[in-house]
């Protein structure tokens, strides 16, 4: 943890800005790491108030890879705005069970505002679109990557969660599987245990209950995203929230 948050403050000093919130995304994150799997870090972050009066394009990210750091920084506006259309990866960041810089009062308020802003339709198709690249990648090869095969079935459980209970789904897998048999559970348990054991360049061959477990879960969640609750808020909030964490930098 010590050298992803040097790194961080690293890019602050670099860039000149203010870090509110990082934290870990992807397979560490989610619940299915490999001994060789990156860490996807994810920040958010401000400038002083100036740099967003000025004219002209501002680019509104941050990348730095290094060595196995893989970390992405977005300007709070730009997530604000993504938070407007229910963005996935933005919302399910602030359930991340790693958090390395941020303090508890901004977390609070930003989910406080996801749940506002928070759309199941669209959160629904995100994971939908996936599932369906991820099939691809699985159903067509004889040998496919467990992290693949992880990806699909995550999608795959976050369509089925939102479809019987239109919250929010939870970001670690295990919260995801409530709606699973008991020997699902067990299987999927089995199936970390063993990608725990094996890097990321292993391939699986699968197996009969694997993949009938896809095929059940497609067939449970097809065709249910257009009966979705819909949500469309204004701005007014985000901005509001926006201005708020400016003065709140500029004063510190």
């Amino acid at each position: 943890m010590e050298p992803i948050i040097k790194a961080l403050h690293e890019l602050e000093r670099l860039h000149k800005i203010k870090i509110l919130y990082a934290c870990e995304t992807g397979s560490r994150a989610w619940g299915f790491p490999s001994p060789d799997s990156d860490y996807d870090v994810r920040f958010l972050y401000c400038h002083s108030k100036d740099w967003y009066l000025h004219l002209g394009h501002h680019k509104e990210s941050i990348e730095l890879m290094k060595d196995e750091l893989d970390i992405t920084g977005w300007d709070l506006r730009k997530s604000l705005k993504l938070m407007k259309k229910s963005n996935t990866a933005l919302i399910e960041r602030f359930q991340s069970p790693v958090q390395y810089l941020g303090d508890a009062d901004f977390k609070e308020e930003f989910l406080h505002l996801a749940e506002q802003y928070y759309s199941a339709t669209a959160v629904y198709f995100h994971h939908y679109s996936l599932a369906v690249k991820f099939r691809g990648e699985v159903d067509e090869k004889p040998e496919f990557k467990l992290k693949s095969y992880f990806y699909l079935l995550r999608s795959l459980l976050s369509c089925n969660w939102i479809v019987n209970d239109s919250r929010m789904p939870p970001m670690h897998i295990e919260g995801l599987m409530v709606y699973l048999s008991e020997e699902d559970r067990h299987m999927v348990r089995e199936l970390i245990k063993q990608k725990a054991g094996l890097n990321e360049s292993y391939l699986h061959t699968g197996s009969a209950d694997q993949s009938g477990l896809i095929d059940r879960l497609f067939e449970q969640v097809t065709g249910k995203g257009n009966s979705l609750p819909v949500k469309d808020e204004s701005y007014s909030k985000l901005n509001d929230f926006f201005i708020k964490q400016l003065n709140a930098t500029d004063s510190r």
